[in-house]
């Protein structure tokens, strides 16, 4: 990136709350991608008081906040079209308060999984969904730059939110059922937890990468540049997880009050009362 991490960038990071900063030294830090803890850490912030509000309302009221912060980004995203590229950016693709939108939508929408609610979509649908998604971004992404604010880069993570709840509801609504998916065997649960590992390290193995042997040149040198820097990832993202993340999760789980689990209750039909 060609700028200096400031100690004050480096304090903030850790502190969990560069993000809310717009300068982008501030919410890049010495990590690009760790600007989603600070989001992480206001979620787990205001999830209390998100809870106490909504759990005990009807379906109703859930499928009408869901609708409100769906229009909301809708809303948002044009409405911030004349700031500044990196005003903008950090607005849309940083900060905790318009993030909050996503988070939200998944709040209710576990709200409605664990009160029995069976999603429209089934797994398969809903992973075409995802997948159109995608390819449809590859000619916006050649008909329009990054810089201009309708570019695929923000659309691909601010309005796709509807896309992918409903594909974790899909693929939660089939673990729920029973239904074998794909998603549950040994293999497929250790890469879950290494993936937040992976995502935290990933853009660092990619730029130290570039740096020491430069940006590959295209044919099969890019696909053995990209499956070493996959693996490499991997391998950092599984120690990050077997020597860090997972011994501190034990030790926060010991010095917590005891959770008792109840036991896992037969799928309802969605109330409306």
């Amino acid at each position: 990136m060609d700028r200096a991490v400031s100690l004050k960038a480096v304090a903030a990071t850790l502190l969990l709350v560069h993000a809310w900063f717009p300068e982008p030294v501030m919410f890049t830090g010495g990590n690009p991608a760790a600007w989603s803890l600070t989001d992480e850490a206001f979620f787990y912030l205001t999830f209390p008081a998100l809870l106490a509000l909504l759990a005990g309302r009807r379906a109703r009221t859930w499928a009408w906040t869901a609708l409100a912060v769906v229009c909301a980004a809708l809303v948002l995203w044009p409405a911030l079209s004349g700031l500044t590229p990196t005003t903008r950016s950090w607005a849309l693709d940083y900060l905790p308060l318009t993030r909050s939108l996503q988070f939200v939508l998944g709040v209710v929408a576990g709200l409605a999984l664990k009160r029995g609610w069976r999603p429209p979509v089934s797994l398969p649908v809903a992973v075409g969904f995802v997948v159109a998604w995608h390819l449809a971004l590859i000619p916006w992404h050649h008909a329009v730059p990054d810089s201009l604010w309708y570019s695929p880069y923000t659309a691909s993570q601010w309005l796709s939110a509807p896309i992918f709840a409903a594909l974790i509801c899909a693929a939660a609504r089939a673990d729920l059922d029973g239904r074998r998916t794909g998603l549950g065997g040994p293999w497929m649960i250790r890469l879950g937890h290494w993936s937040f590992a992976w995502y935290l390290v990933h853009e660092i193995v990619i730029r130290a990468a570039v740096f020491h042997w430069g940006k590959p040149a295209p044919g099969s040198a890019t696909l053995v540049f990209w499956s070493g820097v996959l693996l490499a990832s991997l391998a950092a993202a599984a120690a990050a997880y077997h020597w860090v993340e997972h011994p501190a999760e034990r030790r926060l789980r010991r010095i917590g009050p005891a959770v008792r689990r109840p036991p896992r209750p037969e799928a309802a039909p969605l109330s409306t009362r």
